[in-house]
């Protein structure tokens, strides 16, 4: 076993007698549009009611489907059932996430409302690697404007909510227990989660390990440079000073080493990440306003790109990252009459910076910033008000507003920029606005409909603002920010239609997106790329437009008691001016699902497909790529015993080995053939 094996095991040891989680009735639920009023049904995963405060608080039912769940999945590949997300992926860990053809510059992307940054300038860490399904709680997928609640963006917003320790006196001690294998990585997945209560309080531990090897294509091959490994560990107390009040504690601590990117010219030596957070929430029974919440957090990332282990590299190069940030959030909820809605106060302040070392042979290392020591602050006020009208129609109204300072603080990479006569050491302020209005209503007894439209702006990421060149493997370009570059803006509009009756539920939303002043690398010609091999050098700049518009549906039908059909499927297209395609837009894709459940087991049957896209954007590295079907078979089966419960899941990904990849895979990597997968858990109580 290796080192990090071994200290997972200990600190599981350790926290057996000490800590601990109640994963029993834990949930994973999906929320999509505004946030509380749809949700969205997630296969795989047990989705069960449950209770947003703990103790002697009162929570409303969630009208909720049932799945047997699954938490040895990554968060990644859990997210990429949500039909408006898609993940870009360079390797086998660590996907990004795409929403509504937007990747994660346009989006927010946060742990239980905390801002957190990645530390890699080629994104190998968005903020969803960070965290497990085992601690997950929920996600909630707030698109467009609704996603100002967490801050200024123009996609939306991906939240994770974790668990967190369970106050339930009645269950002293509940905990699970589980270990997992896949075939087509050779990879190993061992899970715990541990949970102590008493009559206020409760102190809870859960993590997970994962090893994977090069996993293995649909043509017998093994794709190299797409092996992990990686441990997670989370720590949550909760305590109820009194009544409808609690404080709460929570850390995460993540690392990952040896991670392989086949699509990329470097691996990662490690991952770092280390978040944590103290809150108290308070229950208001009488007053305006109904709940609060003041937390303050502290995070800090650490990242290093490495290509010791490749081989013929012309230049041995080394490139950390470090990202820390601070902030906090004050979230007040409140009901008057027919209103009501959500106050939300933000300040943060993030530190980043990345460094590259080049080591030519015979000659003295060469030393650059890549980001040159930027703090960025951020201080900004969201509201939203919902009128319940007579009728039982919703008007929902929502406002943001953000002031954002930037400035480098290292002389070093002051004087870099001053090549390119940019002054990055002066402060950079910025003022964003962010306003959103919906209408929901209903047409006849089965039919529901919504309406929303909003103006969405959101300022320039660290690396469109300050990257001194930044080498992207895609498209094979050195990119340099550009520090006047404008914010960018957009005007969003939904609609959706609902059809619901008996067993029978449909829905069918449309968006679009017409961006001003939409950020894109263009191609300077009077400099030199730095990086051996690259085309030459792309500066960022603003393009006058863009336009982004799609669709997806979900349909759910309850054949009788024990069999269920699922189906979704989403479109979206994408161009710039001159009727060019929008670079990584994903082509049609679905996923259809019969499912059989009875006492103690389940079986399903799922095909995933994607149409071939051909409308690509050569100047940005893309191809074409192909369409293809897969067929997936998945069962599981619990013994129940005096004490808790034995859960067996398994089945077979791919079933007919199919060589494929997705349009969003860097490089034309083939994704994995026929993944036969085995886990298996104890949930005790």
């Amino acid at each position: 076993m290796t080192r990090v094996g071994r200290l997972f095991l200990f600190i599981a040891f350790l926290s057996a007698g000490n800590l601990s989680v109640a994963q029993t009735d834990s949930s994973l639920r999906f929320y999509t549009g505004d946030l509380g009023e749809q949700d969205f049904e997630l296969s795989e995963v047990r989705v069960r009611r449950s209770c947003t405060c703990s103790g002697v608080c009162c929570c409303a039912k969630k009208q909720e489907s049932v799945y047997t769940g699954n938490r040895f999945v990554s968060t990644d590949i859990l997210l990429s059932r949500d039909p408006s997300i898609e993940l870009i992926r360079r390797g086998a860990f660590a996907l990004e996430p795409v929403l509504n053809g937007m990747s994660t510059d346009r989006m927010n992307i946060t742990i239980d409302g905390m801002k957190i940054f990645g530390a890699c300038t080629d994104k190998m860490d968005p903020i969803t690697s960070y965290v497990e399904p085992n601690n997950m709680k929920s996600v909630a997928v707030l698109q467009g404007s609704a996603g100002a609640l967490f801050g200024s963006s123009i996609a939306g917003t991906l939240n994770m909510e974790t668990q967190g320790a369970s106050i339930r006196p009645s269950m002293k001690w509940t905990g699970e227990v589980g270990t997992g294998y896949n075939s087509a990585a050779k990879g190993i997945s061992h899970l715990y989660a541990l949970n102590r209560s008493g009559a206020k309080w409760a102190v809870s531990s859960n993590g997970v390990y994962r090893k994977f090897g090069n996993y293995r294509s649909g043509h017998g091959e093994r794709i190299p440079f797409t092996q992990f490994e990686k441990w997670n560990n989370s720590f949550s107390a909760k305590y109820m000073p009194r009544e409808r009040q609690i404080l709460r504690l929570d850390l995460i601590i993540d690392e990952g080493y040896n991670i392989g990117y086949a699509a990329l010219p470097m691996d990662v030596l490690y991952a770092k990440a280390r978040i944590g957070g103290i809150s108290l929430e308070q229950f208001y029974q009488k007053g305006f306003f109904e709940r609060g919440e003041f937390k303050f957090y502290a995070n800090r990332v650490k990242h290093a790109m490495d290509d010791t282990d490749r081989p013929d590299v012309p230049m041995h190069m080394e490139m950390p990252g470090l990202t820390e940030t601070i902030g906090s959030y004050a979230d007040l909820r409140y009901k008057r009459s027919a209103h009501k809605g959500i106050l939300r106060l933000d300040l943060f302040r993030t530190r980043s910076r990345a460094e590259m070392t080049m080591f030519p042979a015979g000659e003295l290392p060469m030393f650059m910033l890549t980001w040159p020591d930027i703090v960025k602050q951020s201080a900004g006020i969201y509201l939203r008000d919902v009128w319940e009208l007579r009728s039982g129609n919703r008007i929902g109204v929502n406002f943001r507003f953000d002031f954002v300072s930037s400035q480098s603080v290292d002389q070093f990479g002051i004087a870099q920029a001053s090549v390119f006569n940019q002054n990055i050491g002066e402060t950079d302020l910025r003022f964003l606005r962010n306003a959103g209005l919906s209408y929901t209503a209903k047409l006849k007894q089965n039919w529901k409909y919504w309406v929303t439209c909003g103006f969405v702006e959101r300022s320039p990421s660290t690396t469109e603002q300050y990257a001194f060149y930044i080498f992207n493997a895609m498209d094979g370009y050195d990119y340099i920010g550009n520090r006047s570059i404008q914010n960018e803006k957009a005007w969003q509009s939904d609609l959706g239609l609902e059809w619901k009756k008996r067993r029978i539920t449909w829905t069918l939303t449309t968006f679009h997106y017409r961006i001003q002043d939409y950020i894109m690398g263009k191609i300077e010609s009077d400099y030199d790329a730095m990086t051996i091999g690259a085309r030459g050098v792309k500066m960022t700049t603003n393009l006058p437009s863009a336009l982004l518009t799609g669709a997806r549906t979900i349909l759910s039908y309850q054949v009788n008691r024990n069999f269920e059909l699922n189906g979704r499927a989403s479109y979206t297209y994408g161009t710039i001016p001159g009727g060019d395609p929008l670079p990584m837009i994903a082509p049609m894709r679905n996923v259809l699902s019969c499912r059989w459940t009875g006492n103690k087991m389940f079986l399903q049957l799922e095909t995933e497909a994607a149409a071939g896209q051909n409308r690509v954007n050569p100047d940005f590295g893309e191809q074409t790529t192909p369409a293809y079907t897969l067929i997936h078979f998945r069962s599981g089966y619990t013994v129940k015993t005096p004490k808790g419960r034995l859960i067996l899941n398994g089945g077979v990904e791919n079933l007919f080995d199919r060589h494929y990849r997705t349009h969003l895979t860097w490089g034309g990597i083939p994704q994995p053939g026929i993944n036969a997968f085995l886990n298996v858990n104890y949930a005790f109580n």
